[in-house]
């Protein structure tokens, strides 16, 4: 047997749909997601900034890193020789937060607004970026770091 709405009660039945799919995804909650966002950005990039031992704890076991560069680095790689090669200072600032969730995983788009040099090559202050963080244990681990700065 097949359950079908008559022709007239669609829209209301899409009206009803949308209004509680508003009630479910209240701002607040976006709200929480992105503080919790930018919370753990400003953890990674200051651990980023302080080196290898700073950003050791906050990688996940399966870490991996993409740079606009086209190097990559698991997590050893990353501590051993990825972590020691940037310099930046640490005034910077995070813009355009995109938060989605999905079980224990958070995906974050944003852009980066920092002076850096990677490798001796200076990085654009406006650098697009893309982290995935998983949660093991209650603890936010950083699963996946993407890098699209452009190098001048």
């Amino acid at each position: 047997m097949t359950f079908s709405l008559p022709r007239i009660y669609w829209p209301r039945f899409i009206l009803a749909a949308v209004f509680a799919f508003g009630l479910l995804a209240t701002p607040a909650a976006a709200d929480d997601k992105t503080d919790t966002a930018r919370a753990l950005l400003t953890a990674f990039v200051d651990g980023v900034i302080a080196g290898p031992d700073a950003v050791a704890p906050l990688l996940a076991p399966e870490y991996q890193i993409m740079r606009s560069n086209g190097v990559g680095y698991d997590r050893d790689g990353y501590i051993n020789r990825g972590a020691g090669t940037v310099r930046a200072r640490p005034n910077y600032s995070l813009a355009d937060l995109v938060v989605t969730t999905g079980g224990d995983v958070m995906v974050v788009r944003y852009i980066l607004q920092i002076d850096e040099t990677i490798d001796g090559n200076t990085i654009t202050r406006r650098a697009p970026r893309l982290t995935v963080f998983r949660n093991i244990g209650g603890d936010w681990k950083i699963s996946a770091h993407g890098n699209f700065a452009r190098t001048e």
